[in-house]
């Protein structure tokens, strides 16, 4: 039986990206899933034509959302909560609105779909800046020191979570350290947690 999936995607000035990041989500969900929704959760102080791009795939696809980040709720750890808040159905993706990610790889993460509550992405080679690379490998070393994290990649935003894992977490974090958050917090009570590389 085919999963029921909401994928949800923060995006702030993406309107170059946001195109091809909903029609490449369309055509893995379409594959994959029994019943789906996709939701664009828009920082309310972008500039660009966003939200206007967002708007015309919502009138052609009712599958597909929109929902407006408030400006005094900046960052995108608040974005992703409410992606999580807003979801209707059992499993939770989410990425990073820039298309770093082939969205296709999500089927990698078919095959562990019942048996973890949590499935966590790794890159097996980043495609960043040298500099970028190795403060986020700084970051990961301090996180898992401080927290007790041994996910060889947490900042990395392609992720799958099972409802249940939200309905039991207090995610707090409104910045990029949610992904950590939501990582550590879960380990701490007990959730299964699987890694794929990407």
């Amino acid at each position: 039986t085919k999963p029921n999936i909401t994928m949800f995607f923060p995006a702030y000035n993406e309107e170059e990206n946001i195109p091809k990041l909903l029609n490449s989500a369309t055509k893995v969900l379409n594959e994959v899933a029994n019943n789906y929704e996709i939701l664009v959760i828009v920082y309310e102080g972008s500039i660009d034509s966003t939200i206007d791009i967002v708007k015309k795939f919502t009138s052609k696809n009712k599958k597909i959302k929109l929902l407006i980040q408030p400006k005094d709720k900046k960052g995108i750890g608040y974005a992703k909560v409410m992606g999580f808040k807003n979801a209707k159905y059992p499993y939770i993706f989410y990425a990073d609105s820039d298309n770093q990610f082939d969205l296709r790889e999500f089927k990698k993460f078919l095959p562990y779909i019942d048996k973890y509550d949590i499935i966590a992405g790794y890159r097996i080679k980043r495609h960043d800046p040298r500099a970028r690379i190795v403060i986020s490998r700084i970051y990961n070393v301090m996180m898992r020191l401080l927290f007790g994290t041994k996910e060889r990649d947490l900042d990395c935003a392609f992720r799958l979570v099972n409802k249940k894992v939200i309905s039991n977490l207090n995610l707090i974090c409104y910045t990029g350290v949610a992904t950590t958050e939501l990582l550590a917090k879960a380990r701490k009570r007990g959730f299964k947690i699987k890694e794929v590389a990407i």
